[in-house]
């Protein structure tokens, strides 16, 4: 069972890194579009501001869910690893179990955002706003499921330390 999760989230994971590459490549297409158009045609366009702002908002809570899984946030140790390996453990699904939280309130607090956006479009391309602010229950809802998953069955293989050959 460990073994069908872990690999159904490494192929969601490869899925998420490819569309945060995605997203990012539309985002500079956009915000250099605007660029050029105002350094040579002095005109603005309307619409790349906010694709850009959507994509940015997309790409940083998916890749903030990635990194949970890969264990590539900000982390004080140097206590932890004073203790024990066993208790190690213990605080490693303590912190886990506290970013699952975290990611259960975003995905809680996202949906009620999206239900109270529903019917308004954005101002620009005209895009149902829900879309943008869909990315909080998303992402948070990402977050919980990674930090679950180093909770219960540890650290994701690529999250793992290498440890020196001695």
């Amino acid at each position: 069972m460990s073994d069908l999760t872990r690999r159904a989230l490494d192929q969601l994971t490869a899925a998420i890194r490819v569309l945060i590459v995605i997203l990012a490549i539309l985002m500079l297409v956009a915000l250099s579009l605007q660029v050029v158009m105002r350094l040579f045609f002095n005109q603005a366009l309307s619409w790349s501001e906010e694709l850009a702002l959507g994509c940015f908002s997309w790409v940083m809570l998916l890749a903030i869910a990635v990194g949970v899984r890969d264990a590539i946030h900000v982390r004080m140790d140097l206590l932890v690893d004073l203790l024990p390996k066993p208790l190690q453990r213990v605080m490693d699904v303590l912190v886990s179990l506290s970013v699952a939280g975290l990611g259960l309130f975003v995905t809680w607090a996202g949906v009620r955002y999206v239900m109270d956006s529903l019917g308004t479009t954005s101002a620009a391309i005209g895009y149902p706003i829900a879309f943008l602010y869909a990315c909080a229950p998303t992402g948070g809802a990402l977050i919980a499921i990674y930090a679950l998953e180093r909770a219960v069955l540890g650290p994701a293989p690529a999250a793992r330390p290498v440890v020196d050959q001695e």
